[in-house]
């Protein structure tokens, strides 16, 4: 099945296995915009200035499905994402597809799904977390298709993903440190490596009884590349 194909029937099908007595309230719509120095994603940095990041997402019950985009002011990077998610006792099940399209952007290529012309990445991505019991998550992500091709043989790698976290809380500052690695040779690094460890901060600063902005900090490590990255953000 194509990607996008599969992405909308997973919109449609999971709701509607939802008991049907659910209030209508259970459904919630949510908009968002996030402005970062960078935009950072497993141990390497997307573009070379601001990244403006807007979101959109629809939630009921235990599924949730959205759209996520990122723009560098400069031109140098572009993303837009789909996404379909469903959570239960702590884990959540997600499908990404990521679209990258080649920059700058002259050509809007979001509908071409063919297997090595495709701008379109989808990942599988499953997660836990319970931070009622405990402190510890983890994350395993796997491409299944698409702009994930070992040039040697024209297949996918099936590019792998690990990312375990501890999150804490000091203050009023919530942090969560990681050490996300890829177990084997893949789109990320040519063997088994540590590609994405560091620290990120997120505090809500209290301007006013009605101003209230959340702030991120992000501290990036990529043993694999020897480099260090770093991104700020704000929400509005």
């Amino acid at each position: 099945m194509k990607p996008l194909k599969l992405l909308i029937l997973l919109a449609f099908i999971i709701p509607g296995a939802l008991p049907a007595q659910d209030s209508v309230r259970r459904h919630e719509l949510d908009a968002s915009l996030d402005i970062y120095s960078h935009h950072l994603w497993r141990g390497g940095a997307n573009g070379t200035s601001a990244s403006l990041q807007p979101a959109i997402e629809y939630s009921y019950g235990k599924f949730t499905a959205g759209a996520w985009g990122a723009w560098s002011i400069d031109g140098s990077y572009t993303e837009l994402d789909l996404y379909a998610s469903v959570s239960a006792g702590g884990f959540t099940l997600t499908l990404f597809d990521y679209f990258c399209p080649e920059n700058p952007v002259r050509e809007f290529e979001f509908f071409e799904i063919r297997q090595g012309h495709t701008r379109h990445t989808l990942d599988l991505n499953l997660s836990y977390a319970n931070p009622e019991k405990h402190p510890f998550g983890v994350l395993v992500a796997t491409m299944l298709y698409g702009d994930d091709l070992n040039p040697g043989t024209g297949k996918n790698y099936y590019s792998t993903y690990i990312e375990p976290s501890l999150n804490l809380s000091l203050r009023k500052t919530s942090l969560q440190l990681v050490a996300g690695f890829t177990p084997v040779k893949s789109y990320y690094a040519g063997d088994f490596a540590f590609i994405h460890t560091g620290l990120s901060a997120k505090r809500t600063f209290v301007l006013s009884r009605k101003v209230r902005i959340p702030s991120t900090l992000k501290l990036i490590y990529n043993p694999e590349a020897g480099r260090f990255l770093y991104a700020i953000g704000i929400n509005l």
